[in-house]
């Protein structure tokens, strides 16, 4: 029986420009744990990916967000970012 072992990762910049990976992260889905049924493991690691950039929609206080799914093997099924690390320039006065 084939096994698919997947991974989401949430990782952000907050508005310090701290660099952390978001607490509960990386979340593991392993088809062991669904019966050995790849498609459900991937429904509900990509179910996850999904949740995770949408409350990240939800947030505009970070200079930067990013989520990640990939397979054990490292290969990234997806990824998706918002903001970046480019300073501000600031306004003379």
């Amino acid at each position: 029986m084939a096994r698919e072992i997947y991974e989401v990762t949430a990782k952000v910049v907050d508005a310090n420009g701290a660099y952390n990976t978001l607490s509960g992260y990386p979340k593991v889905f392993d088809s062991r744990s669904y019966g050995g049924d790849t498609e459900k493991t991937h429904r509900r690691a990509e179910g996850e990916f999904s949740e995770t950039w949408g409350a990240m929609c939800k947030r505009d206080d970070r200079k930067m967000q990013t989520v990640i799914l990939m397979s054990a093997d490292g290969f990234v099924l997806d990824r998706r970012t918002m903001g970046s690390l480019a300073e501000e320039e600031e306004e003379e006065a």
